[in-house]
């Protein structure tokens, strides 16, 4: 009995509003036709993506990105007073090893899991993009001013690394994609997994694919084998959830998943 009252009360309401709702759309629409402001709107829209366009142009170009492989590779050496070595600093955190010296498990691991689309593509995925813009307007709807994922290639997360901050907003998505396309302009793709395997985070405060092979197997990143390998590639979606001296059950699981994946 209530829902039919209610049901007429709505029907009432939407009969009486129905002539105003008619009247409104007939003047907007005249309006809008009369003052063109549909390509008042283009033109708006298009100005806002060209003025922001060149602005990342100009921050990517700025960026110094033909440095950056000089700077990681970079190491400052430490000296004691009686002029012997005593230790060494690293640009990006941990030790530097070029990518021969790196196993090729590693490599395809590492490919496989994060991005594997990397040899074709041209530093970014236009379905993480699509991705992105989705998970934008989805957050925006619950009040949450960061984007949970995105599905970023190997360059993008280079960049993140090694120019900008960890936060999950869309103006550093923008700036991470633009310096995307410059990374890419300067660098080979081999250049590029290099930069990222020795720049990638491993937990416990191990950066860069050699000191992890050491902290976690005791061996080189040129002597990984496959399950060691996978091990190392699974952690980069969450290194201190899928470590294996912390969590050894979950590294497994991981590790199995990586290389079924693979």
């Amino acid at each position: 009995m209530n829902n039919n009252r209610g049901n007429q009360y709505f029907e009432r309401f939407r009969a009486w509003l129905a002539p105003y709702y008619h009247r409104f759309k007939r003047r907007l629409g005249k309006v809008w036709h009369r003052y063109q402001l549909t390509r008042w709107l283009i033109t708006i829209v298009l100005a806002v993506v060209f003025i922001l366009s060149a602005v990342l142009t100009f921050q990517a170009k700025t960026a110094n990105v033909g440095d950056l492989k000089a700077q990681l590779e970079k190491t400052t050496y430490i000296y004691d007073k009686k002029n012997q070595r005593a230790g060494s600093l690293y640009a990006q955190k941990g030790t530097y090893v070029s990518l021969d010296h790196i196993s090729t498990n590693v490599q395809k691991a590492v490919i496989s899991t994060e991005d594997r689309n990397f040899y074709h593509e041209y530093g970014f995925s236009v379905k993480g993009i699509a991705r992105a813009f989705f998970l934008l307007a989805k957050n925006k709807l619950l009040h949450r001013d960061y984007i949970s994922g995105g599905g970023s290639t190997l360059t993008q997360q280079l960049v993140k690394n090694a120019y900008l901050t960890q936060e999950q907003t869309f103006t550093r998505k923008l700036k991470e994609l633009f310096l995307s396309v410059e990374v890419e302009n300067v660098y080979t793709k081999k250049d590029i997994l290099s930069m990222y395997l020795n720049n990638a985070y491993f937990g416990n405060g191990v950066w860069g694919v050699q000191d992890a092979a050491e902290k976690y197997f005791g061996t080189s990143a040129a002597n990984l084998t496959v399950p060691q390998a996978a091990v190392l590639a699974g952690m980069l979606t969450s290194p201190s959830g899928y470590n294996p001296i912390d969590h050894p059950q979950a590294a497994k699981e991981r590790r199995n998943t990586v290389l079924a994946d693979g």
